[in-house]
């Protein structure tokens, strides 16, 4: 442990003449590092005096500053030591866990017939269209229902620009007509390669349903016209 010079030692050693400085200095070291003290009555003997018990308190306040940090420092270690020893255990313990509960798992695995497992099924019923009035129903749902009966299918829906043309139609067309259009154009492509196409989205579209009522009205007033001629 070295040896701290006080502002009041330097100054009391300044204060004397010079060639007393250099023994007062050194009898403050051997005192503070051997615990001599000076021999005889020097000069500077009652400075040294004073300054003695300066080192004395000094010394004392280091010694339990050095206690207090080693009992401190101690229990730290003994924490640390501790800490990992709890660690240790905490991992060993979750350690133990975890394979006790691998085996448990793997027990409870192999004693499951995944063979004879059922499956938990919902029975789903088929969607119906909500209840309503035909009579109430849009006309394009009246011409949906007249193609169901024609084709003896049950068509629910329509793409959306079937259903447009289909309104823009009303008031041109009667749902009788629409239904009559139907069935001839069914019989028409039953045993041609378009049979495929009997279809709402197909007769009911922009590009197909004004020529095929058309075509239905034509071969209608045409067989008018051969039942009245015979």
């Amino acid at each position: 442990m070295g040896m701290v010079i006080h502002d009041d030692f330097w100054a009391a050693c300044q204060a004397m003449p010079e060639k007393q400085r250099a023994p007062f200095l050194y009898a403050l070291a051997e005192y503070r590092f051997e615990k001599k003290e000076p021999k005889g009555s020097p000069p500077w003997l009652p400075t040294f005096i004073a300054f003695k018990q300066r080192i004395d308190l000094s010394d004392e306040a280091s010694a339990k500053g050095r206690k207090m940090a080693e009992a401190r420092w101690g229990k730290k270690r003994a924490g640390a030591l501790d800490g990992r020893d709890a660690a240790a255990t905490h991992g060993h313990d979750a350690r133990a866990d975890a394979q006790a509960y691998a085996r448990a798992y793997a027990a409870a695995s192999e004693s499951f017939d995944a063979e004879k497992e059922k499956e938990i099924g919902v029975d789903i019923p088929p969607y119906s269209p909500p209840a309503i009035s035909i009579e109430d129903a849009p006309f394009w749902m009246r011409c949906l229902a007249a193609f169901n009966d024609a084709r003896g299918t049950a068509y629910t829906t329509m793409p959306e620009k079937c259903r447009r043309t289909l309104e823009r139609a009303e008031g041109s067309y009667t749902v009788e007509q629409v239904g009559a259009m139907v069935a001839y154009k069914c019989d028409q492509l039953a045993k041609t390669r378009w049979k495929g196409c009997r279809t709402p989205s197909f007769l009911f579209s922009p590009d197909h349903f004004e020529e095929c009522m058309h075509q239905s009205i034509e071969a209608r007033e045409e067989a008018d016209r051969y039942a009245d001629y015979a």
